[in-house]
């Protein structure tokens, strides 16, 4: 992989991009232990370990939404970057058009190419807000973004652009992505499905009282049915050893002010 360093595809709510390293400094994996990456999501955690050398081939990465599809094309060389370019080409180069542009392919029914535009989508929604797919249609937790450009009165001096990151960006990150973890194990499916027995188990739950994800588990119940040391991602310890990596960071919105956000717990089971 060299010096190219992996970035997530899009800004995705309850993504652990910014926190990702400490996570994994908490939990210390071993290079030769086999990880399952629960609830991945948008792979942040994934991600770092294979920008720390990780193996693809030692890494399980499930999801129920488009992401477990996404992953799982990731990791058997089925995403084709191709497709996946001229849909970065079709959205409009005027950015004021992106989210009318959104909006209409989050209308039109689901066809064979949904993992490409549900990147697209989900890169077009406000604060990252989840995109999944139900009954043959999309479905969101939130709105696109606008174009945003300040005026004299605004306390926030640049733009903020429709898409988070714009298609160029996006298909970039993409591509890197696909030629360094091929071989890793997606899977689209319930969390159920997989009951580990040994390795380790990282799960990234939907946070209890964040918009909804289309999705939810009891996660307690299910690291009650694993037999693998297990580490949870949540907002408050679970457990006796629970560690506190981070007590939130502060975001700009379009108004220029701050808004904390909530703490970060990992906490180990088994």
């Amino acid at each position: 992989m060299g010096s190219i360093k992996l970035i997530p595809p899009v800004t995705y709510q309850g993504g652990k991009q910014r926190i990702a390293s400490q996570i994994i400094d908490q939990i210390n994996p071993s290079s030769q232990t086999f990880f399952y990456d629960l609830c991945c999501g948008s792979g942040s955690i994934s991600i770092e370990l294979a920008n720390r050398g990780y193996l693809p081939s030692k890494i399980y990465m499930l999801d129920k939404s488009p992401w477990g599809i996404f992953w799982q094309m990731v990791g058997n060389g089925g995403f084709d970057l191709s497709k996946f370019a001229a849909y970065c080409d079709s959205v409009p180069k005027n950015r004021s058009d992106i989210k009318s542009f959104m909006q209409e392919l989050f209308d039109k029914p689901i066809n064979g190419d949904f993992v490409y535009i549900f990147l697209l989508l989900q890169a077009g929604t406000f604060g990252g807000a989840a995109v999944w797919t139900e009954d043959g249609k999309w479905k969101k937790s939130g709105g696109f973004r606008n174009y945003w450009i300040p005026t004299e009165k605004s306390n926030r001096r640049s733009p903020v652009n429709p898409m988070m990151p714009l298609p160029g960006t996006l298909f970039y990150r993409v591509e890197q992505i696909c030629k360094s973890m091929f071989g890793v194990t997606g899977h689209y499916g319930d969390i159920y499905e997989i009951l580990p027995e040994n390795g380790i188990v990282y799960i990234d739950p939907p946070y209890h009282g964040t918009a909804f994800y289309g999705h939810s588990f009891n996660v307690l119940g299910y690291v009650s049915a694993i037999r693998a040391k297990c580490f949870i991602s949540e907002a408050v310890p679970l457990s006796a050893k629970s560690h506190l990596i981070s007590t939130g960071f502060k975001k700009g919105g379009m108004s220029g002010r701050r808004q904390s956000l909530h703490e970060e717990w990992v906490s180990e089971f088994n």
